[in-house]
């Protein structure tokens, strides 16, 4: 069975890195002042892995290690526009729709797993409304908002929905990180030159190739 990479040995992981280049000094890191960097980092790298694969590909390409899957909350509606609306796990990454949000559905135990919704920018939801609207569930996404609405002014009270989308975030420390091997170095490298700016450590640096210095007075 292979072994599982959790966020508390990635955290344990960054800390194993500043102790060992400062040993003399005592570092008070809490798991959620790494979690922020790892955060920042990861999210920093999807994006840039994402760019970089369009620029050498020419097209892009989201890996899929990094995407997690969502049941979100209980669906509530909004009562001055009707829309139904739940809170995302985190708010979307850079990226254009289709890769900041792989897909959004419903679900439930009886039917399984219904169509996809319909993915629009939010910015187009006025125009959307004076033209045909495609049959099903229409979604968009404010921030840390996904909102809904069926094509037939259905309600969408005790719906199920699912999200996939990549995930930067830690649900539980124990649970697997969602990053694959070949970013890790990286990662980590961004973390912990991120944490040794912030901390101000005094370093001792070591070179044994510099030269000799001017003897002749």
């Amino acid at each position: 069975m292979a072994l599982s990479f959790s966020w508390q040995q990635f955290i344990e992981r960054v800390e194993r890195h500043i102790n060992n280049d400062f040993p003399s000094s005592e570092v008070s890191l809490s798991n959620n002042e790494a979690l922020l960097y790892i955060n920042e980092a990861m999210s920093f790298s999807i994006v840039g892995q994402v760019w970089n694969s369009a620029k050498i590909l020419g097209y892009m390409e989201m890996p899929e290690a990094y995407l997690v899957t969502f049941q979100l909350a209980a669906l509530k509606q909004d009562t001055v526009t009707k829309y139904w609306y739940s809170t995302m796990p985190q708010p979307p990454l850079s990226l254009p729709l289709g890769y900041s949000v792989n897909r959004v559905w419903f679900a439930n135990a009886q039917n399984g797993e219904g169509i996809d919704c319909a993915m629009i920018k939010a910015k187009r939801i006025g125009r959307r409304k004076n033209m045909p609207l495609q049959y099903g569930v229409r979604c968009w996404f404010e921030n840390g908002k996904v909102w809904f609405a069926a094509s037939n002014g259905t309600s969408l009270l005790n719906q199920t929905a699912y999200i996939q989308m990549p995930s930067t975030r830690a649900v539980s420390l124990s649970d697997q990180i969602n990053l694959p091997d070949d970013a890790q170095k990286m990662i980590i490298d961004l973390v912990v030159a991120r944490l040794k700016e912030r901390l101000q450590l005094p370093q001792d640096i070591i070179q044994d190739d510099i030269s000799q210095g001017n003897k002749s007075s």
